[in-house]
């Protein structure tokens, strides 16, 4: 496949603000609920039979305001129930019903001002909860750069949970004295022991990416790591790449995971890397060194790197998402359109809702590469590229 040149083009980052939004309350459902119990009093008054009374009714509506509004608009709601109560006051004789459902009416209305202020309270020591939270996530959980050099960078991701901004799919982009070096991965498991585990790979790797000469050896250390940090079962599956200016190739180490697929002038391709054994199994041995595949990277060509979750992802129908077709069908779009047309697609696959973690980082090479003089390292470990 030749490369087609394209116009360097903004690759952005799927971020989500750093900011939590308060707690979100029924408001739109509250108030035509206590409108309508309004007027259903209001109309039986003016045109139902006097036997027809619906004027306790009044005693429900500042207990819908309580749940969506603040204590004043409930004490405004009670205090307009209650004075259309006294207005349309029942017939003679029956005023013992007219003042229990008043006293009931003003017994809600400070019950719903109670309920709402301790409500308000729950929910801002939640968003402080929340904050803090977000802010923990996006400090393990670093936005990529847009661009390092003539290498660009985008990247989607979306938490099965619905709650939290990461989960057991983990990445980062580091510019190291070897090269800009690129981890995805996914860890075994879901929840809080999964954001532990990414919490350890990403700071072995960003710990080996600076110090180890080679990747090849940037596995090795990052897999001695975890095989004394994670526990008998678990394991984390990862692709590593390594892109230098000035060589023209960019170097691939699997650890048990997805091949990356390689979009080249509207085709996409596999990239053939020998997957190899998870990191933290502990079944290499000391002197093992893991397969390193160079591919070549043209001006123009994007890798997709992505975990199984969007591969795996099933319809109601049993019937898995088709990465590569739909990489084709947008193949011409720049990287950061495709994965936004690729993440929509995805979602609407599966009907909206993830059943597990996926996230999805390409990278572009958007113009002529520069040399870069970097310090001398063994290639022993490397093949050489076909």
């Amino acid at each position: 496949m030749d490369g087609v040149g394209r116009q360097p083009v903004p690759l952005c980052v799927n971020e989500r603000s750093s900011q939590m939004p308060a707690v979100p309350l029924p408001a739109s459902r509250a108030v035509p609920v206590a409108v309508g119990l309004y007027m259903a009093v209001i109309a039986t008054w003016l045109f139902a039979p006097a036997y027809l009374d619906m004027h306790a009714v009044l005693i429900a509506v500042p207990a819908v305001v309580a749940m969506a509004y603040r204590p004043w608009m409930t004490a405004l709601a009670g205090t307009i129930a209650l004075t259309t109560r006294l207005v349309v006051h029942p017939g003679p004789g029956d005023y013992t019903h007219s003042t229990g459902t008043s006293a009931a009416i003003l017994i809600v209305t400070l019950f719903g001002c109670w309920v709402g202020r301790e409500r308000r309270r729950q929910d801002a020591r939640l968003h402080r909860v929340q904050s803090v939270a977000e802010v923990a996530q996006r400090a393990l959980l670093r936005p990529v750069p847009k661009a390092v050099g003539r290498f660009g960078f985008a990247v989607r991701y979306r938490a099965a949970a619905e709650e939290a901004s990461i989960g057991g799919d983990l990445y980062e982009v580091l510019e190291t004295p070897y090269g800009v070096r690129v981890l995805l991965g996914d860890v075994r498991g879901k929840g809080l022991e999964a954001v532990d585990m990414a919490a350890r790979t990403l700071g072995a790797f960003r710990e080996a990416a600076y110090d180890a000469p080679t990747l090849a050896e940037v596995g090795i250390r990052v897999d001695r790591s975890l095989n004394r940090q994670l526990g008998g079962e678990d394991f984390v599956t990862a692709v590593m790449v390594e892109l230098c200016p000035g060589e023209g190739t960019m170097q691939v180490l699997a650890c048990g995971h997805p091949s990356p697929l390689l979009v080249r002038s509207g085709t996409v391709g596999e990239v053939t890397a020998e997957a190899g054994l998870p990191l933290g199994m502990g079944l290499l041995p000391p002197a093992t060194t893991r397969t390193v595949e160079h591919v070549r990277f043209r001006p123009g060509d994007v890798l997709l790197m992505h975990t199984d979750g969007v591969t795996e992802a099933r319809n109601t129908s049993g019937r898995f998402y088709a990465l590569a077709e739909q990489l084709a069908t947008h193949a011409y779009k720049d990287a950061a359109a495709m994965l936004d047309s690729v993440e929509q697609s995805l979602l609407a696959h599966v009907g909206g809702k993830l059943e597990d973690d996926a996230a999805m980082l390409a990278v572009t090479l958007t113009g002529p590469l520069t040399k870069l003089v970097k310090p001398a390292r063994p290639l022993t470990s490397l093949r050489h590229p076909a």
